[in-house]
């Protein structure tokens, strides 16, 4: 479908044109071709309430384009972007630019999840228990808690703001434990009024986790922002797949289990002496729990991930389906137990559905613990053929082999307008891409090894920064390891616990540095000309044989009749090594060189779908080649 418009007289095109008010307000603004493209249809789709997949690479303008149209729309828009930092960017970047420019346009509200905010419920079950660290912070927390208004914890004071990474879990909580209208507290929640703001705003700038949880919070009486709304534009739309499993996975987890034991005896107090059948169930549980461990223990020594047929765990639900009868017997005669209750039913329900439908269940081990996990997939985009809302899904690399099938599978989508818009990066001048084919397969003891000479290499060779993605943390620790003492290159390594934008900071500053970076560093980092000439990827981004995405992808593929690792498996690495790649041409002067070290992109037969899902980029066969076009492009030259 031709994704260009001749509607010339809408509001955006008039905006957006050579001669518009952009183009006279905005400093080095340039009309595009695309943007406009883009914004225009983004506009239809809101005016016409048509739902539409878009894809627009690197250079498009995408977020200018569906900004500009939600921003000058009459109609209610909710804007989803992939995470917080992602929220902040749009709200501080085009936004504030815009605002300043059209301040006609309507105005925009930010909702975060509800763990970004104070929970007044939480902080006194962690007083309760006396925890030391929120003890040690417990006067600044207590003070900006009278004071604040919003309670936002990006607010916090810089004492607890410091330890806010530890602190979260002691004094918010995420959607699936907020208690909603059940809470004592829920008359004085931050989130509920924070939301209650939100559903009151004609522009709403939410994230992914808030979008897949909207209707979860609904059922908990916190309102739903959704049916309100005209439209919702959702960037980095990429993600969904991978969040959605992630998100909607239902799950009985061991620790959780034998903390909900224990804080409900706690809850009962000397109450729990009057009900000895209580007692007497409660202590059941547990061993029922424990002895699905102990029978399931030989084989966790091999893996840590087992299928088990849903009958195996029948004797857990005996046991708590009537002990959530008995506790729905005496609920109104105890201390309050609701928080107790409503979890085990969710429990209860999970185990009946799986028994029912003849599913099954898979066991993790993880740590010490075992979880019992539930396949199913709950998707808030199933009501798309009846819905009043239009959908506009974004991101720069939705299609995989120029279809959008996998997203609309993924997402079990309806048929809608599908539009591809060209990037403004010449990947076939400004990048090359090079597969050593000497390097040995990547299940092979020695390819790490291989990869790291491979890559010191390179760095004699290339004048500017080097970003080596690897495909698992494990990964990247062995590596880093190799490359110590070997290069005069500064060497930066992401860790979990690492401040994402201070090290990207550094990158950006020491020019010719290496950043050893995997998870989120895959895609959303913005670096360009020098600081970036070479990034490098171990091997072709398959999630592990036991990740929970292969788990869905199986149950998926069972139920649509498709293949699990043809249809899901392959299209979900394909897109996140576009990502990768796509973090090398961030302006239209960059140029640069992609590594894969992975031959299976060219010996295998689905090697050939991850090469014609790439961009147009010249494949060289050797260092040598690679050489060439460096110095051709003048990037070489470091010693190290």
């Amino acid at each position: 479908m031709n994704p260009h418009r001749s509607a010339d007289s809408s509001l955006v095109t008039k905006l957006l044109s050579e001669a518009g008010e952009l183009a006279q307000l905005w400093p080095g603004y340039q009309s595009r071709e695309e943007q406009l493209g883009l914004s225009q249809q983004v506009e239809r789709a809101i005016s016409e309430r048509r739902s539409m997949l878009i894809e627009a690479p690197t250079g498009t303008g995408k977020t200018l384009g569906y900004l500009l149209a939600a921003m000058t729309s009459p109609d209610k828009i909710i804007l989803s972007v992939g995470n917080r930092t992602l929220q902040d960017h749009l709200w501080w970047g085009e936004y504030q630019k815009l605002q300043l420019m059209l301040p006609q346009s309507k105005s925009m509200q930010v909702l975060k999840g509800c763990d970004n905010y104070l929970c007044n419920h939480k902080i006194q079950q962690s007083l309760e228990t006396g925890h030391p660290l929120l003890l040690e912070v417990w006067d600044h927390i207590n003070q900006w808690r009278l004071q604040t208004r919003s309670g936002d914890l990006q607010t916090l004071p810089p004492a607890a703001q410091e330890k806010l990474t530890p602190l979260r879990r002691l004094i918010s909580v995420s959607a699936d434990h907020c208690l909603g209208k059940a809470c004592a507290w829920f008359d004085h929640c931050f989130f509920q009024r924070a939301r209650s703001k939100a559903a009151e705003s004609e522009l709403l700038l939410i994230n992914h986790s808030l979008l897949l949880s909207d209707q979860q919070l609904f059922d908990k009486g916190l309102g739903a922002l959704l049916p309100e709304a005209a439209a919702v534009i959702v960037d980095e739309a990429h993600q969904l797949p991978d969040m959605l499993v992630r998100h909607n996975m239902e799950m009985i987890d061991g620790y959780r289990l034998q903390r909900w034991l224990t804080k409900l005896r706690r809850q009962l107090g000397d109450e729990l002496r009057l009900f000895s059948e209580l007692t007497q169930r409660l202590d059941q549980l547990g061993r029922v729990w424990q002895q699905i461990e102990t029978q399931l223990s030989p084989a966790f020594e091999s893996q840590d991930l087992l299928a088990v047929s849903s009958r195996s765990v029948q004797p857990l639900l005996d046991i708590m389906r009537p002990l959530q009868q008995y506790l729905e017997h005496i609920q109104g005669s105890v201390a309050n137990i609701k928080e107790y209750l409503a979890q085990l039913t969710l429990w209860v329900s999970m185990l009946s559905r799986t028994i029912e439908e003849s599913g099954l269940l898979y066991c993790e081990r993880s740590g010490n613990w075992m979880r019992v996990l539930a396949a199913r997939l709950n998707t808030p985009f199933t009501g798309l053929r009846t819905s009043h809302i239009s959908w506009v899904f974004l991101s720069a690399t939705l299609a995989v082999g120029d279809k959008f099938d996998f997203v609309k599978r993924s997402l079990m989508l309806p048929e809608m307008d599908e539009y591809r818009f060209k990037g403004a990066m010449d990947y076939r001048k400004q990048a090359r891409l090079w597969v050593p084919e000497s390097l040995p397969d990547p299940a092979n003891e020695h390819f790490y090894s291989a990869w790291t000479d491979t890559l010191l290499e390179l760095a004699t060779q290339v004048q500017g920064g080097m970003l080596l993605l690897f495909s698992s943390h494990k990964a990247l620790q062995v590596c880093a390891e190799l490359l110590r003492g070997r290069t005069e290159r500064t060497i930066l390594v992401y860790e979990p616990e690492s401040n994402r934008q201070q090290l990207l900071q550094q990158f950006r500053q020491d020019q010719n540095s290496l950043l050893l970076a995997t998870g989120s560093f895959w895609e959303g980092i913005d670096i360009q000309g020098p600081a970036l000439r070479c990034v490098a990827i171990d091997k072709l981004p398959f999630s592990p044989p036991d990740d929970l995405m292969n788990l869905a992808w199986r149950h998926m593929a069972r139920q649509q009749q498709r293949h699990w690792f043809n249809d899901f498996a392959v299209p979900q690495a394909i897109t996140r090594l576009r990502q990768g790649v796509g973090r090398l041409l961030r302006a239209p002067d960059d140029d640069g060189l992609v590594v894969v070290g992975d031959r299976r992109l060219l010996r295998k037969a689905y090697g050939g779908r991850f090469l014609a899902a790439l961009p147009d980029m010249a494949r060289v066969e050797s260092l040598a080649e690679a050489i060439a076009f460096l110095e051709a492009h003048q990037i070489n030259g470091v010693n190290t």
